[in-house]
């Protein structure tokens, strides 16, 4: 309990910290969300910074957002005076976490198979499975994104090459975002599996005869989960919040997206919700990974 109380703290700390950096970082920046390249006359700007209360003492707009913020209110869209920075996350979060929820399945199923094939094959098996894993982590998900839509869109004609209209349109985004993840986890999977196999604990179970397939899974794989799931809760944030240049490529209307157009608008509103939804995400899901790994292994309750 005194443990999820501090983690709790920490991800309250986090919030704060994270929202007081981009609050004082988008308002140092140059100009303003108004100054674009048609210099607009002085009365027409003076009168926009009054209606946004830009015109306020920054101290004063830091607290005023920071009140808002707390109650989940980020204001509206300077770029879309019609609606509101929740409305326009409402509609994106959820592409965003379609995308991000299938990339991250791909990423454990792709990252259990290669981390097993790696610690349980010959040596020269093994060392181009480790050589294939790190090509994965090295390659662009931009780079990768413009491959799969030469072959498979451009080339075959099997796939649609952008936009959100159906499951097609799902797969290539998703495996352009999920390779890299896939790579880096599998080495990580790899090498807890290659611990456990050297420990006493799995050596006397293997001595005492126990079922291939038991032995595997109870035995070898369940103990190995902690070194992934140690990492996968700040990955799964970022997979289920989307790619920012994933989503632009593919012209897929998600969050990442949402945010590239809000920090080439100065749309502080906007920065201020997707970046505070980013990091909410990345708050609980490494909860819920410190969660699992306790619950996987009650050693870590003792600690």
């Amino acid at each position: 309990m005194k443990r999820l109380r501090g983690r709790v703290l920490g991800a309250i700390f986090l919030l704060w910290a994270v929202f007081t950096l981009t609050f004082f970082l988008s308002r140092f920046a140059p100009g303003n969300p108004f100054s674009g390249d048609r210099k607009l006359p002085p009365e027409i700007m003076s009168n926009l910074l009054a209606y946004y209360h830009l015109d306020r003492p920054l101290w004063a707009q830091y607290l005023e957002g920071l009140k808002h913020a707390v109650r989940g209110d980020f204001g509206v869209s300077f770029k879309n005076p019609g609606l509101s920075v929740n409305d326009m996350i409402g509609r994106a979060l959820p592409v965003s976490l379609t995308l991000g929820g299938v990339a991250l399945l791909e990423s454990l199923v792709l990252a259990v198979f290669l981390g097993l094939a790696i610690s349980l094959s010959g040596k020269r098996v093994s060392s181009f499975l480790r050589f294939f894993s790190t090509s994965l982590v090295a390659l662009p998900s931009f780079l990768l994104a413009t491959l799969l839509i030469a072959v498979f869109s451009s080339y075959l004609g099997l796939l649609p090459p952008a936009l959100w209209e159906g499951w097609k349109s799902l797969l290539l985004p998703s495996l352009s975002i999920s390779l890299a993840p896939a790579g880096y986890l599998a080495r990580v999977f790899a090498t807890s599996l290659e611990e456990t196999m050297g420990s006493p604990f799995y050596q006397a179970a293997r001595g005492h005869g126990i079922a291939r397939g038991f032995l595997l899974v109870r035995h070898l794989v369940a103990p190995s989960l902690n070194g992934l799931l140690s990492i996968l809760g700040p990955l799964a944030a970022s997979l289920l919040t989307g790619s920012f240049v994933v989503e632009s490529i593919f012209a897929i209307p998600g969050l990442g997206r949402v945010f590239v157009l809000s920090v080439m608008n100065r749309d502080y509103p906007m920065i201020m919700g997707t970046t505070m939804v980013y990091t909410v995400l990345l708050a609980l899901m490494t909860l819920l990974g410190d969660w699992l790994v306790e619950k996987i292994d009650p050693r870590i309750r003792a600690i």
